[in-house]
């Protein structure tokens, strides 16, 4: 299953059909091979998440793109009590459903490029998107649609390699930073956070995937 799984991450188109083949077809092997590669990043994030929040036990945490559910994991490991989950991939939205209850509160299929979020106007205490972000097209709305749906003062965190671009790869940046800085010159949000470059799969045996570095952003909505 790691030898079929490889190689499509690296080939597998960045649209919404090419997510959705690829991760429907990865989901029952996906933990198992991102633990292979080290991957940190839903830790990290859920522990940059819960520092910012004042009151974290309390929060209802949307993780837009959950996937298997790492990201759950980490953010109920981390003291998070409410976590929603949204993904463009049924069979990982199923698979979750059924192999690991009691994660998420809710588990909804939805697409985060272009389309507007199923939810109301301030449901959350804040946003976590691990992973997705080269998927995504439509940095404008999406930003958007998560300020819209956070509550003033919560906070929006997100990795994205391709934020200033990815240094290992020469891979150029992609509108994500210029789309954050409209919202935050209109005063949506606000940077609070941005990290150095850091590994993204460090164990991955695909050269070119493990040169790859991400960075982990954190916005305070307005």
């Amino acid at each position: 299953a790691f030898g079929v799984a490889m190689p499509a991450l690296g080939s597998t188109p960045k649209t919404k059909e090419g997510a959705v083949q690829l991760y429907d077809n990865w989901a029952p092997t996906y933990d198992q091979v991102l633990t292979s590669w080290r991957y940190e990043a839903p830790d990290q994030t859920a522990a940059l998440l819960t520092r910012l929040l004042s009151s974290p036990l309390d929060a209802h945490i949307l993780d837009a793109g959950c996937g298997t559910g790492l990201s759950g994991e980490a953010l109920c490991a981390a003291g998070v009590s409410k976590v929603t989950g949204t993904d463009v991939s049924p069979a990982s939205i199923d698979l979750l459903a059924s192999v690991k209850p009691g994660v998420y509160s809710e588990l909804i299929v939805a697409d985060l490029d272009g389309e507007p979020l199923p939810f109301a106007t301030d449901s959350f205490d804040g946003v976590t998107c691990v992973g997705v972000l080269s998927y995504i097209t439509h940095f404008d709305h999406l930003f958007a649609e998560w300020i819209r749906v956070t509550r003033p003062n919560g906070y929006v965190v997100f990795t994205h390699r391709l934020w200033d671009g990815d240094a290992g790869t020469d891979s150029a940046a992609d509108g994500s930073k210029a789309a954050a800085i409209a919202l935050e010159a209109r005063g949506l949000w606000k940077l609070v956070h941005e990290s150095p470059p850091s590994p993204y799969m460090p164990g991955n045996p695909d050269p070119t995937e493990r040169a790859k570095t991400i960075k982990y952003m954190a916005f305070q909505v307005a």
